[in-house]
């Protein structure tokens, strides 16, 4: 068989790297649209789900030359850092190490990264593997190919190029970005990509020039970066900056982000980012972090990033699904998320380390291998889409009104089942030491998420309340309950909530929520009206009726009613 791969970015290249390691196929050929490999943006995290993969596949994130040139087919050059710092606005700073073993146990670690050097060091593995290499299942990654029409038919799948070049295989596999033209040609009525109204700063320091970093005024700085081998991280209601270190220490990687709804800059379709006068990133980042104590610190670190950029941060709400016969899609074309939990790249990696492992599961049965790769991947890194745009601040506000109106506009209807400060809890495993190669041995049943609650999906929604989890004896649903007493059952095994009017009892219903036990205790005790009443479908309001215990009766000063 043949794989076509649109996309030679992080996700494409990587999918190449694990198709070829199925040893289904005897060719693989990657399309780019640029003329030669490059990467927008500066620095971002391999976090271990990632980095595992890259070993497996003899990417090596870590060699090479920290002081050699830009684009250098190279090995990675990672910044191994020891901590995160978080600067609170009352002055303080608190640390947490980064756990680079992990519950897994086999050291794959946090690898920040300048995004060029991911990428050239994927290309360094991927030429290994050359036409030229006498390699069984080559490699052919031909740039300058834009692609424009895609056809399929039973036997294959054949996409056509802006350059007149045309291309035939028995699977393709959309891994050109959030921009993809693989699901504009292929997708029906595909979720349009829609600007979050958050801007960003994004830019590098050399390491000399952070050591001579001097506040406005001419002081030191209160926290210069070159003292610490941290990720560094300060916040306000409606702005957030991160800095850490890349290439081995090298260059230092600034991201600064702010809510920005009136700026017209990202209203057209003219392009994600532009490059940005020293003169105005310093004018918005001294106005964004007026109220910190350490604005000065950020004013100077804004100002030192050489050729810096702005940027429009983008997401599309959760797709159906990622497959259309032969087609697939993978990475930003399929989730394109939000840089807020650092899982961009490495939710790629998996996607890819799954799709590969699917067809040495499946072999020449494309449509098997496609839907399991569908089944074992959407869950999972749709939810991390999801989370990704509510760790904003300016997407989850506080009024339960606002933040109704809100979802109903973004078309998802919860907030993710896990803080981003915390990862989820003190407990990251599910998150870093997950394998994405242990897909099973057989087909799974698909896995339902909030996302599939939607008007959209009203057939499928409807097919999976059939089978949601109900109890032997339902409640009874007769009593009369205060606020008060709602309160008192707030925990984790004691999760009572009440949605217009009316009081559940949901503790033993919580770990089968689709959309995560997480979701549903985060309300323990609370009017959850606006996050969960109007957002459930009919038929998912009347499985709930398994679980009412009673109405909620309104008293003077919280007193209990009398019988």
């Amino acid at each position: 068989m043949r794989a076509i791969v649109i996309g030679a970015g992080m996700g494409g290249l990587m999918t190449a790297l694990t198709l070829r390691q199925s040893k289904v196929f005897s060719a693989i050929e990657v399309y780019e649209q640029t003329r030669q490999p490059s990467t927008a943006g500066a620095g971002l995290n391999i976090p271990p789900n990632g980095a595992r993969i890259c070993r497996w596949l003899g990417v090596d994130l870590d060699g090479g030359n920290p002081k050699g040139p830009d684009g250098a087919v190279d090995g990675g050059r990672a910044a191994i850092l020891t901590s995160t710092r978080q600067f609170n606005t009352d002055g303080s700073v608190t640390e947490r190490p980064f756990d680079h073993v992990t519950a897994a146990g086999d050291g794959a670690g946090f690898h920040h990264m300048h995004r060029l050097d991911l990428l050239m060091c994927l290309y360094k593995r991927v030429l290994e593997f050359g036409t030229d290499s006498g390699a069984p299942c080559p490699i052919s990654v031909h740039m300058d190919s834009r692609l424009t029409r895609l056809e399929q038919s039973q036997g294959g799948v054949t996409a056509a190029f802006a350059n007149g070049h045309t291309a035939t295989g028995d699977i393709l596999v959309g891994a050109d970005g959030i921009n993809s033209a693989t699901l504009s040609l292929a997708w029906p009525n595909p979720r349009p990509k829609r600007w979050t109204e958050v801007t960003c700063f994004r830019g590098l320091i050399p390491r000399d020039t952070v050591a001579a970093l001097r506040k406005p005024d001419g002081r030191p700085l209160d926290h210069n970066p070159i003292h610490s081998f941290s990720m560094d991280r300060h916040k306000t209601e409606r702005s957030g900056a991160t800095t850490y270190w890349v290439r081995g220490g090298e260059l230092l990687n600034v991201w600064i982000a702010r809510y920005e709804p009136d700026s017209t800059a990202f209203e057209q379709e003219e392009g994600d980012w532009f490059p940005i006068s020293r003169e105005e990133i310093t004018r918005d980042v001294g106005a964004a972090f007026a109220e910190l104590p350490n604005c000065d610190d950020l004013v100077a670190l804004a100002g030192a990033m050489v050729g810096p950029t702005k940027w429009g941060l983008y997401d599309r709400d959760a797709l159906d699904t990622w497959v259309q016969g032969r087609i697939c899609l993978l990475g930003d074309a399929a989730h394109p998320m939000l840089p807020t939990f650092g899982q961009g790249a490495a939710q790629a990696f998996e996607d890819a380390a799954a799709l590969g492992c699917a067809f040495a599961l499946h072999r020449r049965d494309v449509s098997t291998a496609l839907l399991h790769y569908e089944r074992v991947r959407h869950y999972r890194a749709s939810r991390f889409q999801l989370g990704s745009k509510f760790a904003f601040d300016h997407l989850r506000p506080k009024g339960t009104e606002a933040q109704k109106a809100l979802l109903e506009g973004l078309d998802e209807r919860v907030t993710p089942a896990f803080s981003h400060d915390k990862r989820g809890g003190e407990n990251d495993a599910w998150i870093y030491a997950f394998d994405a190669r242990n897909i099973g041995p057989a087909l799974p049943a698909r896995k339902w998420g909030p996302w599939d609650y939607r008007e959209a999906s009203k057939e499928d929604h409807a097919k999976a309340t059939q089978s949601l989890w109900q109890p032997e004896v339902p409640a009874g649903g007769t009593r009369r309950v205060t606020r008060a007493e709602v309160a008192r059952h707030n925990t984790r095994d004691d999760c009572w909530i009440i949605v217009s009017g009316k009081i559940y009892d949901i503790s033993a219903w919580a770990p089968h929520h689709p959309g995560g036990a997480g979701i549903a205790r985060i309300y323990a005790g609370k009017d959850a009206t606006a996050e969960f009443g109007d957002y459930h479908s009919a038929q998912a309001v009347a499985h709930m009726a398994h679980f009412c215990i009673g109405e909620l009766v309104e008293t003077s000063e919280g007193a209990e009613p009398s019988a």
